[in-house]
């Protein structure tokens, strides 16, 4: 076997056997304030599970996010690695952790469910249950998560606002027919050996799965930008986690949308702010990306 492809299938393999691991570790934790649903999309019964906010009154229509967990795990343990709800709480904002089929999203096509119908009926079951704003529905999601938000940002660009990714991107050949200049924003670690912040090739049907710069770039090019690329290193809040932070932004984008980058300096494939994932890398606590993402969201509405 060439080094190539052995050191890809380590990866790989590395990849699948540490999510199994996480979601064991978030096996007997129970993250409060979820309930559950479920639906039947195309034959298949499919769950999700929602917070709505403690200000919630039923009437009111508020924001919806869509948070879109990890490969080999579920909705409940995306929660609680992000404290979403905490956010949630704070911001009147509606939260929604759908679940993959056994636990991955189909990125590729290459399973028989359709992850966008089932997404796109799950936000259309939301609005029948809750009071949700049309104008504010968002997308977040972390490493496989992370490539499927982008693409959902792509295939259902009508249905949302504005997206974020963590740790992960899709392919640059995915087609993306946007129905609006869509604002993106991203985070990714320097050190992340599961997802290379310079993006892997051959990973999945040879086609090339981006990086962080190649991400921004590619979202900067569908939104018409042509802003030059402005980066500013961050405060080292906490000196004592081993990182540090620079947000790069491309601006003069369509309909006054923007691009943005948090690069993580010596960060791994974690989630900054969130629930440390040691066997992952370091983890930034200098800035709280659920924070910072609805932050980003909040400017935008479709």
């Amino acid at each position: 076997m060439k080094p190539r492809r052995f050191m890809v299938l380590v990866l790989v393999t590395i990849f699948c056997t540490s999510f199994g691991s996480l979601q064991r570790a978030h096996a007997d934790t129970p993250w409060s304030g979820l309930t559950d649903y479920t639906i039947r999309v195309a034959g298949y019964q499919r769950t999700y599970h929602v917070h709505a906010p403690t200000s919630y009154d039923g009437t009111t229509p508020l924001p919806l996010v869509v948070a879109v967990h990890a490969s080999h795990d579920n909705g409940p343990n995306m929660a609680g690695l992000t404290h979403f709800n905490d956010v949630a709480d704070s911001n009147d904002v509606i939260a929604t952790y759908p679940d993959a089929l056994n636990g991955v999203w189909n990125t590729d096509g290459s399973a028989p469910q359709d992850d966008f119908d089932f997404i796109s009926a799950m936000i259309q079951e939301m609005h029948s249950t809750f009071a949700i704003n049309d104008h504010q529905i968002y997308a977040m999601g972390f490493s496989n998560g992370g490539e499927m938000t982008e693409e959902l940002g792509c295939t259902l660009s009508s249905q949302f606002a504005a997206i974020a990714s963590v740790s992960g991107h899709m392919s640059s050949t995915y087609p993306c027919p946007l129905q609006h200049p869509m604002p993106y924003l991203t985070f990714h670690g320097t050190a992340d050996i599961l997802w290379s912040y310079n993006g892997w090739a051959g990973l999945r049907d040879g086609k090339h799965l981006m990086g962080a710069v190649d991400a921004e770039n590619k979202w900067a090019s569908l939104d018409s930008c042509s802003g030059s690329t402005t980066t500013t290193n961050l405060p080292d809040v906490v000196p004592t986690d081993g990182t540090t932070e620079q947000l790069s932004i491309i601006g003069k984008c369509a309909s006054g949308v923007q691009t943005q980058l948090y690069t993580i300096i010596n960060g791994g494939h974690t989630w900054p702010g969130g629930q440390p994932l040691s066997w992952f890398g370091l983890t930034s606590q200098d800035i709280d990306a659920s924070t910072l993402i609805w932050q980003f969201f909040a400017q935008y509405q479709d």
